[in-house]
């Protein structure tokens, strides 16, 4: 008989929609670091990949340093964990204004590997992501 992991996935998929509240709350970088693993890995998009929580700081502090008019939101459509180990999986959407002041809207899906702490929360050791077009224009 399989384990029950129910328990485990609620917890992973709510964490997910945690990270998601928090950096609306709080900005993209305070987030990303909240909820990140010590060592992270973050794949990027025509970048090689940020690897650890310094690398993340100093990434974060470039890549958002005047991100204020931006906004990225997401939500897992999907979520499974088994033991200290969980992903979550969804679309993300990221809203920005250009220096020309246009609106420009980005769409995509993630992944994101959750991995269970000592202290009971769940932490980020791997997320990434790709670009798709926008789902409400098929």
């Amino acid at each position: 008989m399989p384990a029950d992991n129910s328990k485990a996935t609620a917890a992973v998929i709510q964490a997910d929609k945690d990270f998601n509240d928090y950096c609306a709350k709080h900005g993209l970088a305070a987030g990303f670091l909240k909820f990140a693993d010590s060592s992270q890995v973050s794949l990027n998009q025509g970048a090689l990949p940020t690897r650890g929580i310094v690398a993340l700081h100093k990434s974060l502090d470039k890549d958002l340093a005047d991100s204020s008019a931006s906004k990225l939101t997401w939500g897992p459509e999907r979520g499974e964990a088994s033991g200290n180990i969980g992903y979550t999986f969804g679309p993300w959407k990221f809203a920005s204004k250009t220096k020309a002041g246009n609106d420009t809207v980005l769409h995509g899906y993630y992944v994101t590997v959750w991995k269970l702490q000592k202290d009971g929360t769940w932490k980020y050791v791997l997320d990434g992501g790709n670009d798709t077009p926008d789902p409400d224009k098929k």
